[in-house]
Parts: structure tokens; C-alpha cells; sequence
């Protein structure tokens, strides 16, 4: 009984997280680099993870300004395409006519 009433008031879990050894690698030199073990690395990141319905403030803001700019950027690439495609067509036209 003992070792379950340690349990029971210890401050602390430990969690078993699955990865590969190349993530392990990769987790533990970031942690490294960063001066943190690897406990600390995964708290802090843990801590920093937002959900995406849980976005709000400057975040949300900033989300928004993204998916404007992909708008208008897949706007632009028709545009873009479209222009491409009428100067093709005016060369093919024009080399059409230089060879009658």
C-alpha cells in the first residue's frame, strides 16, 4: 500500500510518448539548443500549442491576413496564367504570319 499512497501524492506524471528514433533525435537536439531538457522542451511546447478554435487576439487577426493574401494570391496566378496564355496565343499568330 505504500507504493500506491507515493503515487497518489507524488507532484508529477510521467507521460510515455511513441516516436521514432530519428524524432527522438531531432526533439533532443532542439531541447539541447535551446538549454532545456526534454521534458521542459515538450511543456513549453505543449504550453505554447494553440488549437485552431481556440485562436483569438493578434492571432486571429493574423489568420485572417493570411487567408486574404492566399486569396488574392491564387487571384493573381489566374490573372497571371490568363495573361501568359494571350501572349502565347499573339506569338503563335504572329509567327503564323511571318511564315504566309
Amino acid at each position: 500500500m505504500a507504493v500506491q499512497a507515493n503515487r497518489s501524492t507524488r507532484s508529477t506524471e510521467r507521460v510515455a510518448v511513441l516516436m521514432t528514433p530519428q524524432e527522438k533525435e531531432t526533439y533532443t537536439q532542439r531541447a539541447q539548443a535551446m538549454g532545456l531538457s526534454l521534458g521542459q522542451f515538450f511543456r513549453q511546447a505543449g504550453e505554447a500549442y494553440r488549437a485552431p478554435s481556440a485562436v483569438s487576439g493578434d492571432d486571429a487577426v493574423l489568420i485572417a491576413a493570411l487567408d486574404q493574401i492566399e486569396s488574392s494570391t491564387a487571384r493573381a496566378e489566374q490573372a497571371l496564367d490568363q495573361a501568359l496564355a494571350m501572349v502565347r496565343a499573339s506569338n503563335l499568330s504572329m509567327d503564323q504570319g511571318q511564315s504566309a
